[in-house]
């Protein structure tokens, strides 16, 4: 039987939309010594000795006109070139990572300080990468005809990682990991992008060909029941996938594993730069498969009706919220 939850092929979402922003690793620096702001991020500090049994844990900051920019900034900055418009039905933030402000959750400080409305928001927490294509679920769960939505995916990793070696643990090669925000302009009915939520299933295994090969039959399958020519990967997941065995699913579908993973936000940059790119065109059905760095991997398919609005941020443009 098919270890399969939520997989049947229902009604899609559409997007109109895609925002995004990312923040690699050069452009943070370590807080040395005590930063203004220890009171907000200490919470995290405790916790992060305590677990691991270390002691002095140090925090990275994001500048930008001279402040500390957190992870609900990065999320205020997408959504705010999302729409103009001053209302939304439903906003849907998923978020893994600890925000920086402990004590002040990003969900609660954005529908404070925002000029729109907001009737029904909803967090998302926990899911990591997962939240990538999950998300699409919550959405379909909660929205109703002529209802708009912003899904919004933020990650900002401000604890300073030394690697695994510092925390006892053997070192792996998984690629890099980038910082950022994604946000999708979701509606019912008709749009650019049309989305189905393909599942999400458990890989057994833990032996690295038996887990390639079995991850490998699962992506294989859900491209097939959708009609897919294209397979986005996360990012990790690609690289896990024992190296070049990943080019096997079809020689008839285009795959591509880049180096960097932008964690739940990954697989929608990566579909955005390349309608960006003109690699993947209108008409082109696209499965998106995210990875929770263990044994879980959820998918959807994307079928391209026309370009959606492409909207790629960088941190050097003006931060307007707090």
């Amino acid at each position: 039987m098919s270890d399969s939850l939520h997989g049947d092929i229902g009604a899609p979402i559409y997007v109109d939309h895609i925002c995004w922003l990312t923040a690699e690793d050069h452009l943070y620096t370590l807080d040395w010594p005590t930063p203004d702001d220890y009171v907000y991020v200490s919470p995290h500090i405790y916790m992060e000795d305590h677990y691991y049994g270390r002691v002095g844990t140090l925090t990275r900051s994001l500048m930008a006109d001279g402040r500390r920019v957190t992870a609900g900034d990065l999320a205020l900055m997408v959504l705010e070139q999302l729409s103009t418009k001053p209302h939304w039905d439903w906003l849907i933030l998923a978020q893994t990572c600890p925000e920086r402000h402990a004590l002040n959750a990003p969900l609660a400080r954005m529908l404070e300080t925002a000029p729109w409305r907001v009737d029904h928001p909803l967090g998302i927490t926990h899911m990591g990468a997962l939240a990538g294509t999950e998300a699409i679920q919550a959405a379909l769960w909660s929205m109703l005809p002529n209802e708009r939505t912003a899904i919004v995916l933020v990650e900002q990793r401000i604890l300073h990682d030394d690697g695994q070696i510092a925390y006892g643990q053997p070192s792996e090669p998984k690629g890099d990991l980038g910082d950022m925000a994604v946000a999708l302009e979701v509606g019912l009915g008709q749009g650019a992008l049309q989305i189905h939520y393909a599942g999400k299933r458990t890989i057994r295994s833990d032996d690295a060909t038996a887990f390639s090969s079995e991850a490998l039959g699962m992506i294989r399958e859900w491209m097939d029941s959708h009609g897919a020519v294209h397979v986005i990967l996360q990012s990790r997941l690609g690289l896990r996938l024992n190296g070049s065995s990943v080019l096997h699913i079809s020689p008839s579908k285009t795959i591509c594993v880049p180096r960097t993973d932008y964690q739940s936000g990954d697989v929608w940059i990566q579909l955005a730069d390349k309608l960006e790119r003109g690699i993947i065109r209108p008409d082109d059905r696209v499965m998106l498969v995210s990875w929770d760095d263990d044994r879980m991997i959820s998918a959807c398919c994307v079928h391209v009706i026309r370009l959606p609005i492409l909207s790629r941020l960088t941190m050097n443009q003006e931060i307007k919220t707090s």
